[in-house]
């Protein structure tokens, strides 16, 4: 016997959401998206992350989802095939978001859900992303989607454009 009601009948808590592939007509609506969920407009990241979704859609990974017709999610992302001394085909999520006014919707759910059948598709083994360590909404919802700390560590340097002999203050 099925522990929820909706697997009992064949139901997906994520069906009302029909997330399909970004287009280039999606661009606006994804910079307002990320503009309410971020409190910054980075319409020129976007643009330029859309463009290549497009470009170079097999390389790529970007779908939007939709709620009664209107967009009100994205997620953005990237295949590698060895990259940084990595074997194995990963994928990287670049940017994710939900309208704030939709949230608990199940949107980043059904964004998430299809973005793993289409990885499976491509036999993509390992999905990463970066999130702000104090980001502690985003950081929870990847940790619900089975996310965790990778044994990978993410560095970074300082740069000073001033100074381009520097090396690190030294």
């Amino acid at each position: 016997m099925a522990t929820h009601d909706m697997e009992e009948t064949g139901v997906l808590e994520t069906d009302a959401v029909l997330v399909r592939t970004m287009r280039q007509d999606d661009l606006n609506v994804i910079v307002a998206i990320d503009a309410a969920a971020s409190g910054r407009r980075r319409p020129r990241y976007f643009e330029l992350m859309l463009q290549r979704s497009i470009t170079q859609a097999g390389l790529q990974i970007s779908l939007v989802a939709e709620l009664d017709n209107r967009v009100v999610g994205f997620v953005i992302g990237s295949l590698y095939y060895g990259e940084y001394g990595v074997a194995e085909p990963t994928a990287s999520i670049d940017a994710i978001s939900v309208d704030p006014g939709v949230r608990g919707k199940n949107v980043g759910k059904a964004l998430m859900r299809q973005l793993r059948l289409n990885l499976g598709a491509l036999r993509i083994t390992t999905l990463r992303t970066e999130v702000s360590w104090d980001d502690f909404g985003l950081l929870g919802f990847f940790r619900s989607q089975g996310f965790k700390p990778s044994s990978r560590i993410c560095l970074e340097c300082a740069l000073d454009p001033t100074r381009p002999d520097d090396s690190a203050g030294s």
